[in-house]
């Protein structure tokens, strides 16, 4: 059963194949773009966070260090405590003596002065509080006042005493009769750093406490937020309490992430998406404060990380569905411009018949033009084939003629007549002076001479079978000449396979003896031959040199000038010599042909014959070209 084949028109083919392809490379040009876009923008969600997360944390530790470093003065100054002594002391006797009133507000105007020097102009610290041992308490800061405190009913009291010194914070505490700064200004929230300080004996001697405004601490948490809506700061100490957000409010996530950060691993400085209790995906990064034992988290939600992309993506779709209808207008557009002149083209071409083709009279191919540069070159192919055609065409022809015009040539005469009378001649001398073996000899290389060069089976033949055969010669020729000529070979194995046409080397040779061995002898003779890549090269070099710069520049603008078809159709058995020989390499290797002469007078002549190992396929030697004798 035949298989039918749908034909479909260009119109077709632009609209649904080509809208189809471009609505796909748009797909997938999307797809990838936005999966970079994702993963680009993840990546910076994470480095911004990251960044912002050590931004917090440092600044939260500069605060706290500040802290730390106004309670390390307070207990290590002597002034303070000397002056917290007699305070505390004239502090103890007031009931029991009015004049220690003014000595306990002496000592402490003094301790005020001196934190207030601690802390400076930029209130580094919102207030000092010095506690001794049996609840006597000075405090210092925005205002001075002394009060008496049941020290174990503060709640950091025991921690502070089992730590001996070391430094305890606490969580954020509401003191309603200080001023706060920033967002803590109706909380009015402090952090308080607590120390225990010890006298000469190790004993404990008192307490010092130091505490912050916590808008002043968290000042940058709060800032970032303000900055970011989409990203919230949780700080917790190292007692895992949460200690900013300080505020309750809807607006904070009430949720604890410090237990999902331990879960899931989320080492200081990395970030990570993870799932939080709601079941919302949450971007995820924490910083430690080593000295203090805080953890600063910072979230952001996945949604909002990729909301951007949420406007690419339409955008996408609309350049999308504008793109697919600008294209299926273009692709109308176009497909009117390329089918009317392909018609008009494929009119033309139906046209090509061999009546035309042989017809003199019609020489030229009309065809539909167009100012299309592709549609252009194709007219003009058309119109190039046509015209090889033509010219193909009758060359065949002639090559038909030629040949057959050639054999009935080749069987008047095969050989040179000048070259058999000497060699006759040569064999009745040496008949007269009874050289037998010599007369063998030369008969015997005539024989293998003339069954060579008489052959006509083949047209190509190997280097080395064309050097052996031309080996026959030149022992006629030294049987003729005797110690007056030698002849040497130079033929690497590799080269002896490479395809050559047949008798190429001889008429070179006989060139040599009717030119170049005109003076006295001894003659000599070189013949070698070489591979270079992909190309072989064949050297015939006399010791003469008779050939004059002029004569052979003569020769080579003679060659390089010759019309092949012409040629070809005034090819004449005998008398074509060194023409012969440049024809033939040029109909088997074309471009790649090698015909070149080097030459010194008065020293030697060498010629130069390649080609490439691979010859032109579809090229084929003439069997009158390759057989006929081509000696004057």
């Amino acid at each position: 059963m035949k298989k039918i084949t749908r034909h479909y028109s260009q119109t077709l083919y632009l609209f649904v194949i080509y809208g189809f392809s471009i609505l796909v490379l748009l797909g997938i040009f999307f797809t990838y773009t936005y999966s970079h876009y994702r993963e680009n923008t993840l990546e910076e969600s994470k480095r911004s966070l990251e960044n912002m997360c050590a931004s917090i944390t440092n600044s939260v530790e500069v605060q706290l260090d500040s802290l730390a470093t106004i309670s390390m003065n307070i207990v290590y100054s002597n002034m303070v405590k000397t002056n917290f002594r007699e305070f505390s002391s004239a502090y103890q006797r007031t009931e029991e003596d009015k004049a220690e009133i003014v000595s306990s507000r002496q000592s402490a105007e003094v301790i005020h002065d001196i934190v207030t020097a601690m802390i400076g102009a930029y209130q580094s610290a919102s207030y000092i509080r010095l506690y001794d041992m049996d609840g006597s308490c000075v405090e210092s800061g925005y205002w001075l006042s002394t009060s008496k405190t049941d020290l174990e009913s503060l709640a950091w009291y025991d921690e502070v005493m089992e730590l001996n010194g070391f430094k305890y914070i606490s969580e954020p505490k509401t003191r309603k009769d200080l001023p706060a700064t920033g967002k803590n200004r109706n909380s009015q929230k402090f952090i308080s750093l607590v120390r225990l300080f010890l006298n000469r004996d190790g004993a404990p001697e008192g307490i010092a406490e130091v505490a912050q405004d916590c808008g002043k601490i968290f000042v940058l948490a709060s800032q970032l937020e303000d900055n970011n809506p989409d990203i919230r700061v949780q700080i917790y100490n190292s007692r895992k309490e949460l200690v900013y957000p300080y505020i309750t409010s809807d607006m904070y996530d009430s949720e604890s992430y410090q237990d999902l950060v331990e879960k899931n691993g989320i080492a200081d400085g990395n970030s990570k998406i993870i799932k939080s209790s709601n079941n919302k995906n949450m971007l995820v990064t924490c910083e430690t404060m080593v000295k203090y034992g805080w953890n600063v988290v910072l979230l952001q939600s996945e949604a909002s990380i990729y909301r951007p992309l949420e406007t690419f993506r339409k955008m996408f779709v609309r350049i999308t569905a504008l793109s697919i209808l600008l294209t299926l207008l273009i692709c109308f557009f176009i497909s009117r411009r390329i089918t009317i002149p392909l018609r008009k083209l494929t009119a033309a071409t139906k046209k090509i018949t061999i009546d035309r083709v042989l017809d003199e009279k019609k020489v030229n191919l009309t065809s539909a033009d167009s100012s299309i540069r592709e549609l252009s070159i194709l007219c003009n192919a058309v119109r190039g084939m046509y015209d090889k055609l033509r010219s193909t065409s009758r060359e065949i022809l002639l090559l038909r003629n030629e040949e057959m015009r050639a054999k009935l040539q080749a069987t008047q005469s095969l050989i040179n007549p000048h070259f058999l009378y000497n060699s006759l001649t040569n064999i009745s001398v040496m008949a007269e002076e009874d050289m037998n073996d010599d007369i063998v000899k030369i008969c015997e290389a005539l024989c293998i001479h003339f069954r060579y060069i008489s052959a006509s089976g083949e047209m190509i033949v190997t280097l080395g079978k064309e050097l052996e055969k031309s080996k026959s010669y030149l022992e006629c020729m030294q049987l003729r000449f005797t110690e007056d000529l030698e002849y040497t070979f130079e033929v690497p194995e590799d080269v002896k396979e490479v395809p050559v046409p047949k008798l190429i080397a001889q008429p070179v040779l006989e060139n040599a003896f009717k030119y170049a061995f005109v003076c006295r002898p001894p003659w000599k003779l070189s013949i070698s031959a070489r591979l270079e890549g992909e190309h072989w090269r064949l050297l015939i070099e006399d010791n003469v040199g008779t050939m004059t710069d002029k004569k052979k520049q003569e020769l080579l603008r003679l060659y390089e000038n010759l019309d092949l078809n012409e040629e070809l159709k005034s090819m004449k058995i005998g008398g074509m010599g060194l023409k012969n020989v440049y024809l033939r390499l040029r109909l088997l290797y074309g471009e790649d042909a090698v015909f070149s002469i080097e030459n010194r007078e008065g020293t030697y002549t060498r010629f130069i014959l390649g080609g490439n190992i691979h010859p032109k396929k579809g090229i084929t030697l003439p069997e009158s070209v390759a057989t006929i004798d081509i000696n004057e």
